[in-house]
């Protein structure tokens, strides 16, 4: 490791991976380094995401930034010469009355943006997922109004959306680094960052957890759910600091139920935003708890799949209580507490620092568009393919959010 760098890149995730590809591919010249306190590349949140992508999105910025991003992937194998398990499944969307009638307002936008986008009737639901049904007759109604379960009203389908594999993308995006740019880009593993030091308001290197600092001339940060706790301790107040905490999520794998075609079936969410998808043999299924506080514990509750998502998918799709769990695991994500939308660009308190954090759980899906922003801001001055000022880090204090109504 050299004693200084043009840029050095903190996090070896999917985006910190792509941002030094794209810096290079951009035409940046100078030396750049990555570093990574894990034994390998994209270990943390990258591997223990769900791998899903969508350009179904209620921001025009989101529809945009996913909707690059899924074109760039349908051929990264053959552009980098790695599989990734890019599968466009699509994605399903389920909704009672009242959110429906907002969400057939968005077909016109999604038209706009080019974003190919299918409104569904409760019937069309009932195809497309086999053994759900949409309706609540055949609930016991002490059970629809205990779970304040509703009629499907409709459902909103994304053909393009699907899924693959972030971890293997990062890998993609290295070795291709390295077979084009070894000369001026480097990734260091168990390499832990301490603090990101400054000079006169400029961003001047870093320093290790060993003791050692590394000159730089700017510090790409792209730490995930560890940024905040990053800047810190590199002497950042609240009002210069992330709005973000580090929010557990969790995902299951369990079989199918015995019901024939849920190979064919989109990743679906469904009531209280219990989403799943099939894969390899198995289904995948998750949800966000709504009462999940911030910290880095990530350890798996198969009491919270018994307790909180088991009864309502057997509510909905009646033979899913013989889905049994054969494994499960937590992550993190980094939740952007104002509009759980992702920072990107200059830090506009710190010459030479640039943000890539806070991507609220969809950072992997916009990782190839998000990634070749920041780098045309670094190489070119300004965004050249899409503009990604709508996540400057200054929308906080000039209330100017990125407000979302698609989520999950």
């Amino acid at each position: 490791m050299r004693d200084s760098y043009d840029l050095v890149i903190i996090g070896g995730g999917v985006i910190g991976t792509s941002i030094l590809w794209n810096l290079k591919a951009q035409g940046f010249k100078g030396s750049v380094a990555l570093l990574e306190r894990g034994d390998a590349l994209a270990e943390e949140t990258s591997a223990k995401s769900a791998g899903a992508f969508r350009n179904l999105w209620g921001s025009r910025i989101n529809m945009e930034m996913s909707t690059h991003s899924i074109r760039f992937l349908s051929t990264f194998e053959k552009d980098f010469a790695i599989p990734i398990g890019f599968h466009q499944h699509g994605y399903l969307f389920t909704f009672y009355p009242e959110p429906w009638e907002k969400i057939k307002s968005y077909k016109s936008t999604f038209d706009e943006t080019g974003v190919r986008t299918e409104l569904l009737s409760p019937d069309d639901i009932e195809r497309m997922v086999p053994g759900l049904k949409a309706g609540v007759n055949h609930m016991e109604p002490d059970i629809v109004e205990f779970a304040e379960f509703q009629p499907m009203a409709g459902g909103l389908y994304g053909p393009d959306c699907g899924s693959f594999d972030p971890s293997a993308a990062a890998k993609g995006y290295i070795e291709r680094t390295q077979r084009e740019f070894a000369d001026s880009a480097e990734v260091h593993l168990r390499i832990e960052v301490k603090r990101i030091e400054f000079e006169a308001g400029k961003a001047k290197g870093v320093e290790l957890s060993n003791g050692r600092c590394i000159g730089a001339g700017g510090v790409i940060l792209a730490a995930g759910p560890w940024s905040m706790q990053l800047l810190a301790a590199s002497g950042f107040h609240d009002d210069e600091n992330l709005p973000v905490d580090p929010i557990k999520r969790q995902l299951f794998i369990t079989n199918p139920p015995d019901i024939p075609g849920y190979e064919r079936i989109p990743l679906v969410i469904i009531d209280r935003g219990i989403y799943f998808k099939y894969e390899t043999g198995n289904l995948q299924i998750g949800r966000a708890d709504p009462e999940q506080g911030p910290g880095f514990e990530q350890e798996a509750s198969l009491a919270y799949y018994k307790d909180e998502i088991g009864p309502y998918m057997q509510e909905r799709i009646p033979g899913t209580e013989h889905c049994n769990v054969k494994s499960m695991w937590g992550g993190l994500y980094s939740v952007t507490r104002a509009d759980h939308n992702g920072i990107l660009g200059a830090h506009p308190a710190y010459d030479g620092l640039y943000l890539a954090c806070g991507w609220s759980g969809h950072g992997a899906m916009v990782a190839p568009a998000a990634s070749q922003a920041l780098a045309e801001l670094i190489v070119h001055g300004s965004y050249k393919t899409i503009d990604a000022s709508p996540l400057r880090f200054e929308r906080f204090a000039e209330d100017d959010l990125v407000v979302e109504e698609i989520v999950i």
